[in-house]
């Protein structure tokens, strides 16, 4: 990383903030992300889970790898699920 570029942003910051396409409409908020380590060794953003609702995400739901009990899952599949998508880092702009 070049000595006058900016420091990375932390996951912290970036979880529950809003996200746009590139091309401009909205696309909900940051519920997870997706890493891989580069050949510098580094972890490097490669996709976002993004939720339209809010509160899915608290639930800890919002990826089709997570199980639990049985009602909680199927409530998950319909309730939180339905509004989820995966989307390719650089396909995102933050406002």
């Amino acid at each position: 990383m070049p000595a006058d570029a900016p420091p990375p942003p932390r996951v912290g910051a970036l979880i529950g903030r809003e996200v746009r396409h590139r091309e401009g409409h909205p696309l909900g908020r940051i519920a997870d992300l997706e890493t891989e380590r580069g050949p510098d060794g580094l972890e490097r953003i490669t996709a976002a889970i993004v939720t339209s609702g809010r509160w899915g995400r608290l639930l800890g739901y919002e990826r089709d790898q997570h199980t639990g009990p049985w009602l909680v899952e199927q409530l998950a599949r319909y309730v939180v699920r339905r509004h989820t998508r995966r989307i390719p880092w650089e396909e995102l702009r933050l406002p």
